[in-house]
């Protein structure tokens, strides 16, 4: 067992099991076509005040995705955004427990933007950031 809770362990499993059909991970694939839709979630900062009980990431998540028979790239990378902030506030409201910890408290630091990308440029892709406080599990 890790010191202190990877957020990866806890919000991995939320996400994967929230967005059928979507490729999660907390790394960029290549090559990207072949993985999209995508979701890719990474730490980029945070602070913990007792980090073998709580963690407080700051979580950046990136949205890839091509267009669909009824959305153009942009709009479905935006779905997808907002898929994933569905399913980080009912994980809160509900207190989804993964075997590793749950989602204490959820904010939104940036909300969900398009970015464009030169090197996929058939793809929508959306980022957003999020503060996300995480509890361990408790084990016996």
């Amino acid at each position: 067992m890790t010191y202190s809770v990877d957020p990866m362990d806890v919000l991995l499993p939320l996400l994967r099991a929230g967005l059928p059909g979507v490729n999660v991970f907390s790394r960029v694939v290549e090559p990207l076509p072949q993985y999209v839709p995508l979701v890719v979630i990474r730490r980029t900062g945070g602070s913990s005040d007792h980090p073998t009980f709580l963690d407080v990431p700051w979580i950046n998540v990136q949205c890839w995705s091509a267009p669909t028979n009824t959305k153009d790239a942009a709009r479905a990378a935006h779905d997808l955004a907002d898929d994933v902030r569905r399913v980080l506030w009912e994980a809160w409201a509900n207190q989804t427990v993964t075997s590793a910890g749950w989602i204490r408290r959820v904010r939104e630091s940036s909300a969900p933007e398009e970015i464009n990308d030169p090197d996929v440029p058939l793809y929508g892709r959306y980022q957003a950031t999020y503060e996300i406080w995480i509890r361990r599990a408790v084990t016996a």
